[in-house]
């Protein structure tokens, strides 16, 4: 199996700073490239833009952490691993956690390559429209890291250029608003730029697209409750003017390493055995012989086969109960995602009674999902190269739905969450539950968006952006956050600010223009 964009191996590029005075900074190994050697060609210009999307596969991102946190403080997770994850969980973690300083390393990372690329490509001389795409894919990528950076940890520096002076070097913190405004701006750039999925070709698979931007400014929209700014955009995805996209039949292929790049997906982060070199490569900067594959699968897998560093919470398994398919069978997605007793269970080629599970008689049921139980025998390895579906088309139609619901359009929303439904043999909505309020039909998005996206790493972004985990009006105020509380009681001892990740102490201890939030 081929996957032609894993192939290109993405540099490190220094960041030699080259305008400022000799005071300032001064690099003169002739054995290290600089700015000033590098930013030629059209070839130095892919380089470039290759490594933006690098950031992306090393530890602090989708090689393990950036869903590994946001899944443990979810509500559908339990985190039952002894290592450091485990305070992030019960929220007794502090700042100077390496969770923080990693995922903050690996956001800044890209942002500060997504700068390079923007400020050295105009200059270089080469074929226009691929100019033009390739400082649109930096928009899109500067934008997509701040979005990260924002939804984790709230109030962070902006930073849109590379440093000229001494002061430059301490970036100022401001406000989530500002930050979300810098998204849309790069988002809504990148857009109308950048070729739809179908019109690259098979070796740049994984590259940014304008169905991608068009999502990704949507779910910012969405998380600040700008119902009427995200709802066209969402409409226009739908109505294939960025691509066209649709839901596989199969739900489990989101989840595989077989069809990958699917019609269901607008962007995913691409892993691969075959690039990179043999060495694992965790924590700090990138070195050239790092695998760079996923460990998502040996830490999701249960004991006996991986580290078993998370499981399901009985809630999100129990919200599959709601729903049996329209010939009476339980919902596959329930398969799709859980290891449990059931007639012909197959755990990585063994019935249930002979699986390896250290704990199956204590923990009824295990995270399934992104697991390679089709194809091999354990994730000893740590080399998972399933891709991260990270914006999946059936995100887009339930976001449509919510916007709808949002909007006073109630009745609209049953047809676009229907959708969704219809691939899990599901019952009408319309039918079962018809004529529902506006706060019925939004518990209901709740739960069709719980079954539909759990593990992926969405379930706390929609906790933070409903405003769910608030305790801005004191403890026991919020109705919603009690309701959490009943899904996973580990919500019960959660300090006010605390939904946000800490602003790390080693960038408080060097940068006198940040300050921590509120409630660390």
């Amino acid at each position: 199996m081929m996957k032609p964009f894993k192939y290109i191996i993405s540099i490190l590029l220094i960041g030699a700073v080259t305008s400022c005075s000799e005071e300032f900074l001064q690099l003169d190994n002739p054995n290290q490239q600089t700015t000033s050697t590098f930013w030629q060609s059209e070839s130095d210009a892919i380089k470039g833009i290759n490594a933006v999307y690098q950031s992306l596969t090393i530890d602090g991102l989708y090689m393990r952490l950036w869903p590994w946190v946001m899944d443990v403080r979810a509500d559908d997770c339990y985190n039952t691993s002894p290592w450091w994850i485990n305070a992030l969980s019960n929220w007794t973690t502090s700042p100077e956690n390496v969770c923080y300083y990693t995922i903050w390393q690996a956001i800044f990372q890209g942002i500060w390559r997504a700068n390079q690329v923007l400020t050295y490509v105009p200059d270089i001389e080469m074929e226009e429209e691929l100019k033009a795409r390739i400082l649109a894919e930096a928009r899109f990528l500067r934008g997509f890291y701040y979005y990260h950076g924002t939804v984790m940890y709230k109030d962070i520096p902006l930073i849109l250029k590379l440093p000229e002076t001494p002061e430059d070097l301490y970036p100022v913190q401001v406000s989530q608003a500002e930050i979300f405004e810098q998204v849309y701006e790069d988002l809504a750039a990148a857009l109308p730029v950048l070729p739809t999925k179908q019109e690259y070709p098979p070796e740049d698979m994984g590259r940014a697209t304008s169905g991608a931007a068009a999502g990704y400014l949507a779910r910012a929209y969405m998380f600040n409750g700008e119902f009427e700014q995200a709802a066209p955009i969402l409409k226009s995805i739908i109505d294939q003017e960025y691509g066209s996209y649709s839901l596989v039949p199969n739900y489990r292929d989101n989840f595989t390493v077989f069809n990958e790049n699917n019609s269901e997906s607008l962007f995913e982060i691409q892993f691969s055995k075959n690039v990179g070199g043999t060495t694992l490569g965790w924590v700090g900067e990138p070195a050239a012989d790092w695998s760079k594959t996923s460990g998502k699968a040996r830490t999701y897998a249960p004991l006996g086969y991986g580290w078993g560093d998370i499981t399901p919470t009985p809630w999100i398994f129990e919200e599959y109960q709601q729903d049996s398919t329209v010939d009476g069978q339980p919902d596959p997605r329930l398969r799709a995602n859980f290891f449990y007793d059931y007639p012909g269970v197959v755990v990585y080629g063994r019935s249930w009674e002979n699986c390896l599970i250290a704990n199956k008689s204590t923990v009824p049921y295990y995270i399934r999902k992104y697991l390679n139980d089709d194809t091999d025998p354990d994730e000893v390895e740590w080399r998972s190269e399933i891709n991260e579906r990270i914006l999946r088309y059936a995100d887009i139609l339930l976001l449509y739905a919510e916007c709808l619901n949002e909007m006073g359009s109630t009745g609209e929303a049953y047809q676009y969450i229907q959708m969704v439904r219809d691939r899990a043999k599901l019952p009408d909505l319309a039918t079962k539950k018809p004529g529902m309020t506006q706060q019925e039909m939004r518990m209901q998005i709740s739960h069709e968006r719980a079954v539909e996206f759990a593990f992926e790493g969405l379930r706390y972004v929609d906790l933070l952006r409903w405003g769910w985990l608030n305790q801005d009006a004191g403890a026991g105020t919020n109705p919603m956050l009690e309701l959490i509380i009943g899904h996973d009681d580990e919500f019960a001892t959660l300090p006010p600010g605390r939904e946000w990740l800490a602003i790390p102490q080693g960038e408080l201890d060097v940068n006198p223009n940040i300050q921590q939030l509120p409630g660390w």
